[in-house]
C-alpha cells in the first residue's frame, strides 16, 4: 500500500509540473531573461546567422509562400532556446512572464500579436521556426518581436493539442562594441567569439570596449579552447589571454587579468571551439 501511494504521489508531482525535467545537454538561458518557473530546455542551438528575418506582422501565405507583410532582416550570433512549460500552466503565464522581463528592463516591443491574429500555428512552426513541437492550437498563440538593449529577440507561445506547452525564444546579437557593453552592464560579462580571430584583432575590440567604461573598472578575460588534449589546450587558451592582456594593455588599460581555461566548463562554450567570457568585476 506504501507503494502504490509513493507512486501515485510521483505521478502527481510529474502532472503538475512541480519537478522540472533536466535541459538538454550544452544548452544555456538567455542571461538576461530569466526563464519561467520549473520549465527545461527541449532544445538548444546556437550559430551565426547570416540572415535572420524577424517578423513584424502576421504571417500569411501568397502564392504558396508563406510571408509577413513586414519584416527586419538581422545577421549576427543566433540563440534558438526551446523551453518546455510545466502543466498546468498555459501559454499566457510564460508569456507574460518573458514580456514584464523585456519591459522592466526597458525592451521596445517592436510588435505583438495573439490568437489567430498572429495567423496559422502551422505557419509559426513549420515555416518560420522550423521546430515542428510549436505547432499548435491557433487560439493559444503568442508572438512579440522587440529589442533589449542591442538584442533582437522573437518570443512565441503555444498549446498543442496535447496540451503540452512550449515557448520559443529566439535571439539575436550583433556582435559590436555596444552589444558587448550591454551586455556587461545588464549580466555582467559578456561572451565573443573567437573562432578565426586574431589575438591582435580581438584585443582591438576589447579597447573599443573598455573605452566606454571608468577606468577604475577591472575586468577578467576568460579564454575558453576546445582540444583533443585537456593540458595542451588550457596552455593554448593561456597564451592567447596574455597576448589579448598585452595589447590592451598597450593601449593604456591596466586592470585587466586573463585566464586560460581550455576546454573547461564546456556548456560556456554553446558549441563554440573558441570563446572569450569578459567579466566585469565589482568595484571593492
Amino acid at each position: 500500500m506504501r507503494n502504490k501511494i509513493s507512486w501515485l504521489l510521483i505521478g502527481l508531482l510529474f502532472s503538475t509540473g512541480l519537478l522540472a525535467q533536466t535541459d538538454v545537454s550544452g544548452s544555456a538561458d538567455y542571461p538576461l531573461l530569466e526563464r519561467f518557473p520549473l520549465s527545461w530546455i527541449e532544445s538548444y542551438q546556437r550559430r551565426q546567422t547570416p540572415e535572420y528575418l524577424l517578423m513584424l506582422s502576421e504571417l500569411k501565405k501568397v502564392n504558396n509562400v508563406v510571408v509577413a507583410d513586414r519584416r527586419q532582416s538581422l545577421q549576427g550570433d543566433l540563440r534558438r532556446i526551446t523551453y518546455r512549460i510545466p502543466e498546468p500552466h498555459l501559454p499566457d503565464d510564460a508569456f507574460r512572464h518573458f514580456r514584464e522581463q523585456i519591459e522592466k528592463k526597458d525592451g521596445e516591443i517592436l510588435f505583438s500579436c495573439t490568437g489567430r491574429d498572429c495567423g496559422s500555428s502551422h505557419y509559426w512552426a513549420n515555416d518560420f521556426y522550423g521546430i515542428s513541437q510549436l505547432y499548435g492550437l491557433d487560439r493559444t498563440q503568442y508572438y512579440l518581436a522587440a529589442r533589449l538593449g542591442n538584442d533582437y529577440l522573437a518570443l512565441y507561445a503555444v498549446q498543442r493539442g496535447n496540451r503540452r506547452v512550449y515557448l520559443q525564444l529566439d535571439v539575436v546579437s550583433p556582435e559590436g562594441a555596444d552589444d558587448l557593453k550591454q551586455q556587461l552592464e545588464v549580466a555582467g560579462y559578456a561572451t565573443l567569439s573567437l573562432e578565426g580571430r586574431e589575438s591582435v584583432e580581438v584585443a582591438d575590440r576589447l579597447v573599443q570596449l573598455l573605452a566606454e567604461f571608468s577606468p577604475q573598472d577591472r575586468f577578467w578575460f576568460v579564454v575558453h579552447w576546445r582540444g583533443d588534449d585537456a593540458s595542451e589546450a588550457i596552455a593554448a587558451s593561456e597564451a592567447f589571454g596574455r597576448e589579448l592582456v598585452d595589447g590592451v594593455r598597450q593601449a593604456g588599460y591596466e586592470n585587466i587579468e586573463s585566464f586560460g581555461v581550455g576546454p573547461l566548463v564546456p556548456p560556456v562554450l554553446s558549441g563554440r571551439d573558441r570563446l572569450l567570457m569578459v567579466v566585469r568585476r565589482t568595484q571593492e
